[in-house]
């Protein structure tokens, strides 16, 4: 499970069957940055982009600019309605809030 970013969205009018009616994202997987440029824990810590962009499957709802649970592979197809779509990543979660090293950064 990681977090992301909800950068956009994917139409497609052509696709799998089992795919119609279901919502697909462009998200931006986030790392944590524990320490300053130099290497040193400076005790705050901070979500960085990746550069990297994935589609995941959306059943919550999820809008642009959202920060959101993302889960992977065998786990993708263990959330609710997806053991039969060909999925490899789906939103399982829109998050709230996040606190790294005691400090809140959502």
């Amino acid at each position: 499970m990681f977090l992301a970013r909800v950068k956009g969205h994917v139409t497609a009018t052509a696709k799998d069957e089992s795919m119609k009616g279901q919502k697909l994202l462009i998200v931006e997987p986030l790392r944590v940055e524990y320490a300053d440029g130099g290497g040193k824990n400076v005790g705050k810590g901070r979500l960085e982009v990746t550069g990297r962009a994935i589609v995941a499957l959306d059943s919550l709802g999820a809008g642009e600019d959202q920060l959101v649970l993302i889960v992977q592979g065998s786990s993708a197809r263990m959330a609710e309605g997806c053991n039969k779509l060909p999925v490899d990543a789906v939103v399982v979660g829109i998050v709230d809030s996040a606190m790294v090293m005691g400090q809140k950064v959502v």
